[in-house]
């Protein structure tokens, strides 16, 4: 039933209908393009689909009672998929849910016009216009937000929802035009599809309720792996700093028999034998001393720290490293990158047993970021999850830690395993 079937009320209740669609569907949505781009082309659609609807209803307003909302569904399905950036269960899924808000704003439309306007067009008009005006802000001030998290945390678990939703709409839109329009129906009937409409809409709160709580297991599930990854990180510098302090400790032992000798010589009289000793004491000190490994002294510590443990365990190590002294990058997220991937590096060359051990480090600035190579031999059977190195019990903390730190500077990391080396490589920006 549509009343006074005119031109003019025909553009009208077409352009609200379609562009309340459409921006009912945009609120929730994650556009492909930039908004100006998107805003031109559902300008378009809108204004097409309202030349094509007000034709339809004008020549048959019969047959457009009955599958306008059926032809809408179908044709905004292609252009909004073709449109979202979102996967296809997610547009269809808001689809679904615009479309049971646009039909219940077309049904309550008309019933209120019918029972208490008299069949007034122009009620009808200024119900929709409201409806959608109540509807947008809505969706702008509590729901989108809320939609976008779980669209974005969640992009698995939309196929079951999406046919759900899909399925309750069908149904509805079939029970409401066959064998007659609903607003033609007895009073009875007009109820009874009303409380079908209210328990749809329960079950699209129900299914978004549970894809929030969905996302908010997720999140506390990230926390925990975060809360690992910090401890994980304490531990590296801890260790740093034990180094340090030994270092520290060995130095202000041997620095005090170095002074108790220089004193004997000098209470003897002995200048010639304490020039010798200080000579001999510079050439130990030099020998001693640990070579420098690159320029800045957070990577110079790891490496070094890391590279004694190998060599102590009869693995070869080979350096080709070079990295400024002063870099944006945090020396937290050396600590946990480097010294991730040597701590790795050096399990895995634990773990061929005997034969030729090797960890070979590159280390280089390129093109504004610096690139992290760490090649080490292993036994061939590292077993990968999407990409992600995982052992028999989970990928490790060691892995989560680098690929949440180098994400953390907007970086890329990737680990391969060919002709029995395994090699991580890491991008961060400098």
């Amino acid at each position: 039933m549509i009343f006074g079937v005119t031109p003019i009320l025909s553009v009208i209740r077409n352009f609200l209908e379609v562009a309340s669609f459409c921006v009912l569907f945009l609120c929730l949505d994650r556009p492909r393009y930039t908004w100006k781009r998107t805003w031109i082309y559902y300008g378009i659609y809108i204004l097409v689909e309202t030349a094509i609807g007000t034709a339809w209803v004008l020549l048959d307003a019969e047959s457009y009672s009955a599958a306008c909302t059926t032809v809408l569904f179908v044709k905004s399905a292609i252009f909004f998929i073709l449109m979202s950036s979102d996967n296809i269960f997610q547009c269809l899924y808001n689809l679904c849910l615009q479309i049971f808000i646009l039909f219940f704003m077309l049904f309550t439309g008309l019933s209120c016009t019918k029972i208490f306007f008299a069949g007034n067009p122009w009620v009808d008009v200024g119900i929709r216009f409201c409806y959608m005006i109540v509807l947008v802000c809505i969706y702008i001030r509590w729901l989108r937000r809320a939609y976008r998290e779980i669209a974005d945390n969640l992009k698995t678990q939309w196929k079951g929802i999406c046919i759900v939703s899909l399925g309750g709409n069908i149904l509805m839109v079939y029970y409401a035009t066959q064998p007659l329009q609903i607003s033609l129906r007895a009073g009875r009937e007009q109820v009874l599809f009303l409380c079908i409409c209210i328990l749809l809409m329960l079950t699209h709160v129900i299914l978004l309720y549970t894809l929030h709580l969905m996302q908010l297991e997720i999140i506390d599930r990230q926390e925990m792996e975060l809360t690992a990854i910090n401890n994980e990180m304490m531990r590296k510098e801890l260790e740093l700093l034990q180094e340090q302090v030994e270092s520290a400790r060995r130095y202000h032992h041997d620095s005090r028999h170095h002074d108790l000798m220089v004193a004997e010589y000098v209470r003897r009289g002995e200048v010639a034998t304490l020039l010798a000793y200080l000579d001999q004491r510079e050439k130990e000190y030099r020998d001693e001393l640990p070579e420098r490994i690159c320029e800045n002294k957070t990577v110079d510590n790891i490496l070094g720290i890391y590279i004694r443990q190998a060599e102590h365990k009869g693995i070869e190590v080979s350096c080709d490293v070079i990295v400024p002294g002063m870099t944006r990058i945090q020396d937290r997220v050396f600590v946990t990158v480097i010294g991730n991937a040597m701590e790795n590096a050096i399990h895995g060359c634990e773990q061929t047993g005997s034969g030729v051990k090797k960890i070979a480090v590159f280390i280089r600035p390129k093109a504004g970021k610096l690139a992290i190579r760490i090649s080490n031999t292993c036994l061939g059977e590292v077993v990968f999850n999407k990409g992600i190195p995982v052992r028999k019990n989970g990928s490790g903390t060691g892995i989560l830690s680098i690929m949440h730190s180098v994400r953390s500077c907007e970086g890329d990391v990737e680990f391969s395993v060919e002709k029995g080396e395994f090699t991580t490589r890491i991008l961060l920006k400098i």
